[in-house]
């Protein structure tokens, strides 16, 4: 039998997902036996003897120095830093994707400014930031970046890569500076979930309101982070099962091939989506009443929903919303129901196994097969075809 090492922090969501990708992809492996082990066995003489490889999120230099002299095979899980001499393989989420993403979510909720608060010199953190404001840049905009106080970028790695710890950190005061100074309706982009937590911490100390001012995203989609904050915080979901999937089978043909230990991978996975939470629940338009109707759409897409109801909620007449709707977004409110309707049911194909005729019921439709035209038509592919590409991606 051959022990394979884990060293993978278990306290928030992102590591146990990866840590369930491992279980779930290593009895495809019929010899290996899976043994969780900290840092501190990385400081005994004897503390690798009898593995066979290693899968770590390698928090430091120190670190990578450590495993790298046991001279087994490693694959890294966290590529905050890359260690090309070292010879580890490496599988990470596709930051490059999850910045992509960010920026154009908020573009669907038609926001002009935009900011960004991470840590710099983490490279999934700067990543992150270059795509989502590449991005923007490409669309004629600009976003505001936190600048870290070196205190806080000292304490980094102990408080949130080790003991991922949620609170306030060395840096919350200017943090409060630079939100206070941020425009009204930005969107922030958070590097993960802590960073978002701190910010909307920060706003509700500071008066600032989320989202009805600054809309705030994350990374990591940890429920417990995500729905016990208030408001609740939106957050892209960086495919963390998938990332311990692949990393076991990164390190398996590390162990069998010597030309692979030579040359090893380097992989990166598509995040699994985004999950929108009350935090990014807002269309930067004016009058507030427009976005209020289209998140009134977007929370009732299920529904049997009519330009009547959307009038009704509104309390104005169907004339001035349906000409609100064409001066402000270029659509009329019946199209804009049916494409939230198209999107509920990408989102429902793409995140679960139900059946089309429950998607279609689901998403709005009178029936499975009006919903079935409706979508290859919108979307260019069937709904079964849809599902299959989604869950390749």
């Amino acid at each position: 039998m051959k022990r394979i090492a884990i060293l993978v922090e278990r306290d928030r969501a992102y590591g146990r997902g990866v840590c369930e990708g491992i279980a779930a992809a290593a009895p495809r492996e019929d010899d290996w036996v899976l043994e969780f082990i900290s840092a501190a066995t990385l400081n005994q003489s004897a503390g690798l003897n009898g593995f066979s490889g290693v899968i770590a999120r390698v928090a430091d230099l120190r670190m990578a120095r450590r495993l790298a002299a046991s001279g087994l095979p490693v694959v890294d899980v966290f590529c905050t830093r890359e260690y090309p001499a070292l010879g580890f393989g490496s599988v990470d989420g596709d930051q490059a994707a999850i910045g992509k993403m960010a920026a154009e979510h908020f573009l669907s909720l038609r926001f002009s400014s935009f900011a960004y608060c991470g840590y710099e010199g983490h490279a999934y953190s700067d990543i992150r930031r270059d795509a989502f404001a590449d991005l923007l840049a490409g669309k004629g905009f600009g976003c505001s970046v936190f600048k870290t106080p070196r205190q806080a970028l000292a304490t980094f790695t102990a408080t949130v890569t080790r003991q991922e710890h949620v609170g306030l950190g060395a840096d919350a005061k200017a943090l409060a500076i630079w939100l206070r100074g941020l425009p009204e309706k930005t969107a922030v982009f958070c590097c993960q979930d802590t960073r978002a937590w701190q910010v909307v911490a920060i706003c509700r100390e500071e008066g600032i309101p989320v989202p009805d001012r600054l809309a705030v995203l994350g990374v990591d989609n940890d429920p417990l982070v995500c729905s016990f904050t208030a408001p609740t915080l939106s957050s892209i979901d960086n495919a963390a099962h998938r990332v311990g999937e692949t990393a076991v089978a990164v390190l398996s043909r590390m162990m069998r091939s010597a030309s692979v230990r030579r040359d090893p991978p380097r992989i990166r996975v598509k995040p699994g989506g985004l999950y929108q939470r009350s935090s990014t629940e807002i269309y930067a338009l004016n009058p507030k009443w427009v976005s209020d109707a289209l998140v009134f759409i977007t929370r009732n897409v299920s529904k049997n929903l009519t330009a009547s109801d959307v009038t009704a909620f509104t309390r104005h007449s169907y004339t001035t919303v349906e000409n609100a709707f064409k001066s402000l977004l270029g659509s009329t409110i019946q199209r804009e129901i049916a494409r939230s309707r198209i999107e509920e049911a990408k989102r429902l194909l793409s995140r679960t196994v139900l059946p089309v005729e429950t998607v279609a019921r689901r998403s709005g439709f009178m029936s499975p097969q009006y919903f079935c035209r409706t979508f290859k038509a919108a979307v260019g592919v069937t709904a079964e075809e849809f599902r299959r590409r989604s869950s390749k991606s």
